[in-house]
């Protein structure tokens, strides 16, 4: 029996994993109807929380209510009993099957084949009601990001849950699905359900909750409702310190003089297995004092393209210059002497060796300029190096000696950044190739990176950017381009950027034509109507 799922309450919620306290005597309290934020930094207890309520964790201590009456949820089919259900920022869909059959997938029933007809009634009149558009027939591996989301939601609606909580939605989606899902979301509260944003971003914080409850290392530290959640009280919140609007991000400084061409990608293709081709055709260059964006969703080729720069992926056809410098066939090794500085997308396993000491991390990459002669390596001067740059970089470390593994992630990065400017640093023609270089970072560290970003590229250093973040990139970059499906396609100069006008090339449209083109069909203001 489904249990009214208004007026929720968690009182005292507490939750250890080893030695880390995820959860510390937390009360949330959720209303009928509403909208929650449910903000925080990565590893605030956001997710934790919420896998408490949809019995997917069990607490160490506190209780659950509903209306009063206590609940308690000792699994997620409990949780889906009670009118609770979760969608994960990884979906759990099964890729060849199609929408309708993940959608009741678990759901059947028995007799599956009498039954599918009275299903997909079902979950038409679903669709219909919430306005959620999906090709029932279309299989998951052949639709995009945005439309996958669409079939979590239905998929838990199917189940009959009147409390949604998504757990940072907006991660892989372009401007227009991320309006597209704040739509959606209105749609299921006029219908009659609850919904939780779990979300560490400022713009939707703002932009789409009745009420915002923030965390902050496993504690509540406030709940605002929509009028009081200013950008200043939400900042203040989220780092424990008086804020403004400047300190949440840093905005780039007025664009410097730009210089020759330092890195160029002319017609670059690389293969996969099978040889299908993962890089196509691909052309760029980025000059001297500038930062280039190069925006995409998730998976069309932008590690790739990182890896085919830094050596670690072959170039089958095209060329690679750095510097005026020919290194298409060029080694791993070369191409650092050159200068090009890497940070990877995934610090643990590309960027350290997790038991090698502070030092030793520092020095992996600039190592062939750190001997003493031609088979002495000189430790004295590494060590040095290292404790200077965790004091420049406020490295969260007793000493250069830790094991790299110990630190946090976001102190690991700061590591990553040092090694990579010190890199950049020894080279007359530097690149820096930086993959997400803030994900999962707290707003301070955040801050941090993007001053060193800046600080390389106002010293005449070329930085390609990636990132899912479009607002970042947006924020940093001189230039963007737009990939998609392994191509380059669509630049936008500073004073055009347009989050809806490069969205929609992140979503394909006007593949294979000129970027004027692509954005034409658009309308005028970008938004796909004629305002």
């Amino acid at each position: 029996m489904v249990v009214a799922a208004s007026g929720i309450a968690m009182r005292g919620i507490s939750k250890r994993f080893g030695d880390v306290q995820a959860l510390a005597g937390v009360d949330f309290a959720l209303r009928r109807h509403e909208v929650h934020v449910l903000a925080g930094e990565n590893g605030a207890g956001k997710t934790t929380l919420m896998n408490v309520l949809a019995g997917l964790y069990q607490p160490d201590a506190g209780e659950i209510t509903v209306d009063g009456r206590p609940l308690r949820i000792g699994s997620p089919r409990d949780a889906l009993d009670a009118g609770i259900g979760m969608v994960h920022q990884h979906f759990e869909l099964v890729a060849p099957f199609t929408a309708l059959e993940n959608i009741v997938l678990g759901k059947e029933g028995g007799g599956w084949r009498l039954r599918k007809r009275e299903q997909r009634r079902d979950v038409e009149a679903l669709v219909e009601r919430y306005g959620l558009a999906v090709d029932l027939d279309a299989r998951v591996r052949d639709v995009s990001i945005g439309v996958q989301q669409k079939i979590e939601i239905l998929k838990a609606l199917f189940r009959g849950v009147d409390v949604l909580i998504l757990d940072e939605p907006t991660t892989h989606l372009t401007p227009q699905e991320v309006d597209g899902l704040f739509s959606t979301m209105r749609q299921l509260l006029d219908g009659g359900l609850t919904v939780v944003l779990i979300t560490h971003k400022l713009r939707e914080i703002r932009g789409i909750g009745d009420r915002v409850t923030v965390m902050r290392r496993g504690r509540v530290v406030g709940t605002l409702e929509r009028a009081e959640a200013t950008e200043e009280r939400l900042v203040e919140l989220l780092m424990g310190a008086r804020g403004s609007g400047g300190a949440v991000v840093a905005a780039a400084a007025p664009t410097p003089a730009r210089g020759a061409p330092v890195l160029e990608l002319a017609h670059v293709s690389s293969l996969a297995d099978h040889d299908r081709p993962v890089l196509d055709d691909c052309s760029l260059e980025v000059r001297g004092g500038e930062v280039l964006g190069l925006a995409g969703v998730a998976g069309n080729g932008q590690r790739e393209l990182a890896e085919a720069i830094v050596g670690t992926r072959p170039i089958s056809s095209g060329r690679l210059r750095v510097g005026g410098c020919d290194l298409t066939r060029a080694s791993v090794r070369d191409r650092l002497l050159a200068g090009v500085a890497y940070v990877p997308e995934d610090r643990l396993r590309e960027g350290i060796l997790p038991r090698l000491s502070l030092a030793e991390t520092f020095a992996l990459g600039p190592h062939h300029a750190l001997f003493k002669d031609r088979w002495l390596f000189d430790e004295r001067r590494v060590r040095k190096l290292a404790a200077e740059a965790i004091e420049e970089y406020r490295v969260a470390a007793p000493n250069e000696r830790l094991p790299t593994a110990r630190l946090s992630g976001g102190n690991i990065q700061k590591v990553l950044i040092a090694r990579a400017m010190l890199l950049a640093g020894m080279a007359e023609a530097a690149v820096l190739v930086a993959m997400n270089p803030a994900r999962g970072l707290d707003i301070g560290t955040t801050q941090f990176v993007h001053r060193r970003l800046l600080a390389l590229r106002d010293r005449g250093g070329a930085v390609l950017l990636m990132s899912e973040d479009l607002d970042e990139l947006m924020r940093l970059s001189d230039r963007i381009v737009v990939m998609y499906r392994g191509r380059i396609g669509g630049q936008f100069a500073r004073e055009d950027f347009d989050p809806y006008r490069i969205g929609a090339l992140m979503a394909g449209t006007g593949e294979n034509s000129p970027a004027e083109e692509a954005l034409a069909v658009l309308g005028k203001n970008g938004r796909g109507d004629e305002r």
